[in-house]
């Protein structure tokens, strides 16, 4: 006897199919409920719609326009010695390595405290910035403190540099197009200031050693010099060298008259009496010649003895070559110290810095901010990305739940 197969008729959803000995369950379909499908438009509605909407309420009949002024500048040196970098070596040009560390001061300086005080004091700054007239979210607190009027001051303010170049160059927005000018023209003569200011420091630091030791120099020489003119005027003598040079000089001279008186003596013994008249002459000439040299070796030689028993004349020519020697040390010291300023002055106008502007701020004719349909169309974005990405993790969660 042969079995038939038993088979039934698909049911709607979730009822059992037979088909021969075998039963299958077919899964559970069940359609979006109403009440599903009202919270996913409900929240399309409440977390994009209307944002967006906001959004371009504020930004079509809000938001104040913000004019932009820019200008751009670079930090130059004079100074020829400077090597070659990379790039250099193939453009030729010289490593801006030594201005890169003005250039970051510049910028940390185009966003600090000190230029938005200078700022606001010579331009009313803060009272620009909070006006009745501007939008409430544009709008500084008039009663901000410094520090959020410096972090309002950055969003104000935005700055470029480019290693390679050595260019800065920044954008001041403000609420009305010569205001913006203004700013940004201030803003370029405070940083010119700047700029000389920490040229002219970098020199005062070169030159202060040198000049130092010019003023070093000088007072040693001074003393050294006074030291000899007292001496001089102790000793009543201008040059005590010289003076003995002289009396050398003049022993030698009596010495050789001397020599000369003794070799007539001895040649007119042979012929004439040693009563002769003319030969009592000559020995009387030669007792005097005697006598001057004896004197003069006395006085720079015996007789003026120290308690210690060396010649004075010794001590003195010592005392003078001594100060002498240091003189002479002196004076080739403070020339030196002299020459080694003046390379120092030639070093330090070779490192001078100064502001190379290549772009002034310019007084713009047509509002730049706010970029209405850019920023509209970013919320658009982000704002559908984000309930987006909750949609699916709501009903992530829903799911697992049941």
């Amino acid at each position: 006897m042969t079995t038939v197969p038993k088979e039934k008729a698909v049911s709607a959803s979730g009822k059992v199919l037979t088909l021969g000995n075998s039963a299958i369950r077919e899964p559970d379909i069940q359609p979006m409920a109403p009440r599903g499908r009202h919270y996913f438009w409900l929240s399309f509605l409440v977390c994009v719609l209307l944002p967006v909407t906001l959004v371009a309420v504020h930004f079509g009949t809000i938001a104040t326009d913000r004019f932009a002024s820019r200008a751009g500048f670079s930090i130059r040196g004079i100074d020829t010695n400077a090597g070659l970098d990379g790039i250099g070596a193939l453009t030729g040009l010289p490593s801006s390595g030594s201005t890169t560390a003005d250039s970051y001061i510049v910028l940390s300086y185009l966003g600090s405290r000190a230029l938005l005080e200078q700022l606001d004091q010579n331009l009313g700054l803060r009272q620009s910035y909070s006006g009745p007239e501007i939008d409430f979210i544009s709008r500084l607190s008039p009663d901000a403190t410094i520090e959020d009027f410096v972090a309002y001051w950055n969003r104000r303010i935005t700055t470029q540099f480019d290693p390679a170049s050595g260019i800065i160059e920044f954008e001041v927005q403000s609420f009305s197009a010569g205001h913006a000018r203004d700013i940004a023209a201030l803003v370029l003569t405070l940083t010119q200031t700047l700029v000389n200011d920490l040229s002219e420091t970098a020199r005062r630091d070169a030159l202060r050693f040198a000049r130092e030791e010019v003023a070093l120099q000088e007072t040693r020489l001074r003393e050294a010099l006074a030291t000899v003119r007292d001496f001089r005027a102790v000793e009543q003598s201008v040059n005590p060298s010289a003076s003995a040079a002289l009396e050398i000089e003049l022993i030698a001279s009596l010495e050789s008259r001397l020599i000369d008186v003794n070799a007539r003596i001895d040649a007119l013994r042979q012929t004439l009496d040693e009563n002769a008249p003319s030969l009592a002459a000559l020995r009387r000439n030669a007792e005097a010649l005697s006598a001057q040299i004896d004197e003069r070796r006395q006085a720079i030689g015996n007789d003026m003895l120290s308690p210690s028993g060396t010649s004075a004349v010794t001590q003195q020519l010592a005392r003078y070559e001594a100060l002498e020697v240091e003189r002479s040390l002196a004076q080739q010291a403070y020339a030196s110290a002299l020459v080694s300023l003046e390379q120092a002055r030639r070093d330090a106008d070779r490192q001078q810095r100064y502001l190379a502007i290549h772009l002034r701020p310019q007084i713009a004719e047509a509002a730049e901010y706010p970029r209405r349909l850019r920023n509209l169309l970013l919320a658009a974005f982000g704002l559908v990305v984000a309930w987006g990405i909750g949609t699916l993790v709501t009903y992530s969660v829903r799911d697992h739940l049941t």
